[in-house]
Parts: structure tokens; sequence; C-alpha cells
């Protein structure tokens, strides 16, 4: 093999891009000192190569060749996979390597000199990665020399031995993410990264409140924070030193699962309103336990889903009002406020005697408390707006929709307590997308709803009760104004054909039909303007539209864009 190698010479051919791969199946059959010949007699032309991969090689030791700086044009370099090499190249001496990815290297336990090379070493380095190094211990620099002075982004995952990492400074890093790391790896590199600006951590094991806190006090350029599944945290800024976190504009939160809340002050405490000024857009997700969000101030977007034990979300009374302008609550089953007051002055449970004047975008979904929507006629900038599993919600302001007159995308769907007279034919001016059902009126007694010409997407979804269903499309025409390009009819378990109702559609683009279990029937003639024609879970139609023994195919063939169940 080691003479099929050289008998490549791959050394006088001008490759760009070389993959060196070997089989990744290491079951002590492989001989270390063959692999090395063959990798030996596979030196490529030193003249060309940009991008090298080496992956699932088995030595133990690399040949000289890999990281000799005589490689001026080699600008990215990945070694993946070598399960049986102890030490790395001297990767530090190539003039040009923007890019290095190191992963899956079982054995090797220390990165030091030998990486590094003698003197100035990684001089244009942007980008390095370090993944699944499971038995790396120790990652050092030697003292006094340069390294690294270009670096922009780190990446350290799944490194859970490593306890000792004294790199030089990194004066121009300004992306770092670390997980499955212990905090001694997080400590170590934000105080030798003071610039960094986006920091992601996740499953740092001993990162405590008393930890995290000193780790803070290095985090004073970081604009963006992410943090998952780091279980020992209980507040995000305790006792914070003044100097943390002063440029902190976006936080994501996600799978704390002690997290109590974001600071460690309680409700009314002035102290507390003081943290993280610069913040604009706060995000939280599965963090168990957390029962309060108490936002800091100037908050532009806030999003918090899937937390179980949450049960109320404060803002400030700001001069002026809320600067909030992106609203998401999801799945928080416990939020008691049973009244969301979203424009007006004299708001008193969820935004307390504040306003939100500025909101863009509401989105409510799974709020089994609310019973009340009121105050949304002052909300002119609002242009999305979807109350969706809302089971006890009796009062929706229809009567105000005609003046949200920025308002094109709104969702009211599975709100079964929903007043009996609603929907009454109030709609926004600019209405342009609408997905509607699951009332307390059912749908075939809504009657004509004079609709803006500016709609042209509807769904219609069956709320699944028996009042709710149709089994006619003809029940359903009255409520399709010709001015549709997109149609969606989802979830009627008794509708049988859409042949009759939609012949006044002219323009009609996109026609979806979805759990529709006894429909069977498509007009004669398909309407000429489809683009496309999606059915999902509608069997007994399905075998009829089959392209190979479907009696509808003739009907549908011309459509550009058919999917069935997802096909």
């Amino acid at each position: 093999m080691a003479m099929h190698a050289q008998e490549a010479n791959l050394w006088q051919k001008r490759f760009a891009f070389l993959q060196l791969e070997w089989s990744d199946v290491f079951d002590g059959s492989r001989k270390e000192s063959l692999e090395k010949e063959v990798l030996c007699g596979l030196k490529p032309n030193s003249a060309s190569l940009t991008i090298l991969q080496i992956v699932s090689y088995g030595g133990i030791e690399f040949p000289n060749w890999v990281g000799d700086p005589s490689f001026l044009q080699l600008t990215e370099v990945l070694i993946h996979g070598c399960k049986n090499c102890t030490s790395l190249p001297p990767l530090g001496q190539l003039p040009s390597l923007k890019k290095l990815f190191i992963k899956d290297m079982d054995e090797v336990k220390a990165m030091g000199s030998e990486l590094i090379g003698a003197g100035l070493s990684f001089l244009s380095l942007e980008t390095l990665v370090l993944e699944n190094m499971k038995r790396l211990e120790e990652w050092s620099t030697n003292i006094g020399i340069v390294s690294f002075p270009c670096l922009k982004e780190l990446v350290v995952s799944n490194c859970p031995n490593l306890v000792q990492v004294s790199p030089e400074a990194l004066p121009s890093l300004n992306i770092l993410e670390v997980s499955e790391c212990d905090s001694g790896v997080l400590r170590s590199l934000v105080k030798v990264a003071s610039g960094v600006l986006t920091l992601k951590i996740e499953s740092i094991s001993g990162l405590n409140d008393v930890v995290w806190r000193g780790v803070t006090e290095f985090l004073g350029a970081v604009e963006y924070l992410t943090i998952k599944n780091c279980n020992e945290i209980r507040y995000l800024w305790e006792s914070m030193d003044s100097k943390a976190l002063i440029r902190l504009m976006y936080l994501d939160v996600q799978r704390c699962q002690n997290l109590v809340r974001l600071g460690e002050k309680e409700e009314g405490d002035s102290c507390w309103s003081n943290a993280i000024t610069t913040l604009r857009t706060l995000k939280i997700e599965k963090c168990e336990i957390m029962e309060h969000c108490r936002c800091p101030n100037n908050i532009e977007e806030l999003e918090i889903s899937d937390c179980p034990s949450i049960t109320s979300v404060s803002f400030l009374t700001t001069a002026g009002g809320q600067k909030l302008k992106f609203l998401s609550i999801k799945r928080c089953e416990k939020l008691l406020e049973k009244e969301l007051i979203l424009g007006g002055d004299n708001t008193r449970v969820l935004v307390n005697k504040t306003s939100m004047p500025m909101l863009q975008s509401v989105d409510i979904i799974t709020w089994p408390n609310l019973t009340t929507i009121i105050e949304l006629s002052q909300l002119i900038h609002l242009t999305y707006l979807r109350i969706d599993g809302c089971p006890n919600m009796e009062s929706f302001p229809d009567h105000e929709l005609p003046n949200l007159t920025s308002l094109t995308y709104l969702v009211i769907y599975n709100c079964p307590s929903a007043d009996a007279s609603f929907p009454r034919g109030f709609w926004p001016p600019k209405l342009q997308t609408l997905v509607i059902g699951g009332l307390k009126k059912p749908i075939s007694e809504w009657g004509p709803q004079n609709f803006p010409t500016s709609l042209v997407n509807l769904a219609l979804v069956c709320g699944g009760s028996e009042e709710d269903d149709v089994s006619r499309c003809s029940q359903l025409s009255h409520l399709l104004p010709s001015s549709l390009t997109t149609l969606g009819i989802y979830n009627f378990k008794k509708l049988k054909s859409v042949s009759v109702g939609l012949q006044h559609l002219t323009s009609l683009q996109h026609l979806v039909l979805w759990g529709c279990p006894k429909m069977k029937h498509l007009p004669d003639l398909l309407l000429p303007s489809l683009l496309s024609l999606t059915i999902d879970e509608c069997p007994k139609l399905e075998g009829r539209c089959s392209r190979r023994r479907g009696s509808y195919w003739s009907r549908i063939s011309h459509i550009p864009c058919i999917r069935i169940n997802e096909e």
C-alpha cells in the first residue's frame, strides 16, 4: 500500500483541495506504522494546496509534511477521527492557515509545543474548532510566544477532561463557544479574551452561581449570550460587578433546570430593575422551575416558551410606555394572568401600569388561564397577531380589528369559549393572511364576512367538534373571497368533496387539503391557475391522485407542484 501511495505521485499534481480518508473502523487489525508510511507517500504538492482534510488515519503520529511551513497556500485543515494519534502535527507553522478543525481525536491528552512548533505560531488563524477530544487534559502555549493573534472564533466542545487551559492573550477573539466542558475551561478562556462579543455556553459542569458571577466579571464586551443546559445556575445576575454584562443586548436561556429568576432580587425591590439596561432581546425556553420573569428595562423582544412553572411576567413602568415590539408566550400553562391588556394605559396584570404602543408582533399559544384580551385599537404598528390554544378565552375584541391598520397576519384558532357572536365580519383593512377555526361559533354559521380585498391567504380549520364540521364545500363557499391565491382546508372529518365552491376563485394558485379522511372528490376541472396542490391525511383522495393508477391524475397533472403525504 505504501508503494501504491508513492506511485500516485500527488507531489507532482496541483490540487487545491485534498481529502485523505481511511475506514472509520478501529478494531485492532490496523497497522499504525504502515498507515504512517502510506500517509508519507501521499504528500501533496505544496505550491497549490489550499484545503487539506485527513480523516480516520490510523497512525500514532503524523509524518513531517503535515504542518510543514512550505505549504504557503494552505488556508484550511481538518483532522478528524484519527483515533490512534497521541499528538498533533505542528500546524501552528502554516503561515496562511485561517481555519483549523480538530475533531474526535481520542488519544490526544495534551496540546502544546508539538502543535505550535517553534517561534511565532498560528499568525493567520481566524477559526479554531476543538470537538470531541475526550481525553484532552491540557491546552497550553509557550510562555512569551505570540500565538493566535488573529483568532476570531473559538469552539471547544465535548472535552470533559480538559482542566488546564493556558493560552496567551486572544486579543482578536469575537466569538466563543464552550460546551460539555468543565467550568475551569470557560473561566480560563474569558480571562484571556476580554473582547468577546458573542458567547455561547452549553452543559458546563461546575458552573454554579459563584463561579458564574466570577465569569461575568470578564464579559464586559459581550453583546450576545446563549446559555443552554447549565443546571447549576439559579440567577443570571446576582450581585454582579458594575462592569459585568454592561453591553448585553441579546440573551437566550434554554433548559436551565434550576434557574429561579434572572436576578436575585424579589419584586418590589427597586434594585433588580437597574440590571442589564442594554438588553433588547430576551428568550427563555424550557426552564422547569422558573416562576417569575421580571423583564429588564428597554426590552424590545420577549419570548417565553415551555416554562411549566412560570406564573407571572412583569415589566417596569417607563415614561412613554414600553419599547416592546415582539411578544411571544408559548405553552406556559400556569401563567396566572386572566386578562391580556396590550395597548391601554390602565394595564394592571401582565404589564403593570404601562402600555406597549410599539408592539409589532404578538404570539400567544396555550395559555389556559387567559379569559380576556382587550385594548387592541391603539396598536397601530401591529403586523402579526396569533392567539392559539386558549380554551378559556371568552372575550376577543374583534370590533377593534378595523383599527389595526398595519395588521397583515392574523391567527385565531382553538379558542372554543370565544364569544358566540364572533366572528362578526370586522377585519383589519390590510389583512393578507388569516388562519381561523376552533371557535365557539361553528364555521357553518358564520355567514358572509366582508373580508378586505387584500386577503390572499386563508386557512379554515375545523376545531374538531361535531358542530364545527361540514360535509359539503358549498357550506364554506361564502367564506372564500375571490381575491384568494392560497386556500387551506384543515381537519374537516365529514367533508367529502371540494368539487363545488371553488369555481369563483380564479386567482387561486395554491390549494391545501389536510386531515379530511372522508374526502374523495375533486372538481372535474381544477382551476388552471393552480401552481401547487397539497394533499395530506386524506386517504380516500390520495389513491385517486396517484401518478400511476389514480383516476384523477389527468385532472391534476398540469399542476407544477403536487405533494401527497410529504412526497
